[in-house]
């Protein structure tokens, strides 16, 4: 494994919320506490960092991920439980994990691409028993 690319980094959460990391294509959501500190390591057998995608929505950060990524997390030196951690992203047949998840699921109303809330409502009562009773 010598030829692998590791790549750390920190994000400081010094306001008084909590921040929501996101993370993409894992769709795992962590929360570091206020005056917290997450560090990332990064790793990738396949190709070296040149960059990273990470997106600000104001009330999360967003990590999109490149091809062959894992990302280990660590929150104020707690490794955090993800699938981030162990899965690696499969190569995105050219373009970027943000544009392939788009593609995939920017319709799909269940998806919760890049941590957005639900915005389908759900049947009312009435047209859940008129779909049981079947008229």
């Amino acid at each position: 494994m010598n030829n692998q690319a590791n790549w750390h980094w920190a994000i400081s959460n010094l306001g008084p919320d909590g921040l929501f990391l996101w993370l993409e294509p894992w769709a795992d959501e962590i929360e570091v506490p206020s005056k917290s500190t997450a560090t990332f390591r990064i790793v990738n057998a396949q190709s070296p960092r040149d960059k990273l995608d990470v997106e600000d929505t104001g009330d999360q950060i967003i990590i999109w991920a490149s091809g062959g990524d894992c990302i280990e997390v660590d929150v104020d030196g707690i490794r955090q439980v993800t699938g981030s951690a162990t899965i690696p992203v499969p190569e995105e047949m050219g373009i970027s994990t943000k544009e392939l998840l788009g593609v995939l699921f920017s319709n799909q109303p269940t998806a919760r691409l890049a941590g957005q809330s639900l915005s389908v409502q759900a049947p009312s009562i009435w047209q859940r028993i008129r779909r049981y009773l079947s008229f």
